[in-house]
């Protein structure tokens, strides 16, 4: 499902789990690459590695954090699937009597 955040039809089409599921992975590749972003360019050479350099750092980061996601990443993204998502109904509704007398 990676990339499919960039096609917002076809997300729109998806049941709301999975959006949710897709989105949260998204993110988490976001902040993976950000993360990422400094020890790749060192590893790349850094200034000196010129414009390739720069162009195959931001590659290599891009598909580093990518996969670190898909595989599980931080866990930020299971922990942001839990918030998003919104309560049922019927557990609302258990909620709501259980705390009347």
């Amino acid at each position: 499902m990676p990339g499919i955040v960039s096609q917002p039809n076809r997300l729109s089409k998806l049941p709301q789990d999975q959006q949710v599921k897709a989105v949260s992975s998204q993110f988490e590749a976001i902040m993976l690459r950000q993360f990422l972003q400094d020890s790749v360019s060192k590893i790349m050479g850094g200034d000196e590695g010129g414009p390739s350099g720069s162009v195959y750092g931001y590659l290599m980061t891009d598909t580093l954090a990518s996969k670190l996601s898909q595989a599980g990443g931080l866990g930020l993204s299971k922990i942001l699937q839990q918030q998003l998502t919104p309560h049922s109904h019927a557990a609302a509704v258990a909620a709501v009597r259980s705390t009347k007398p």
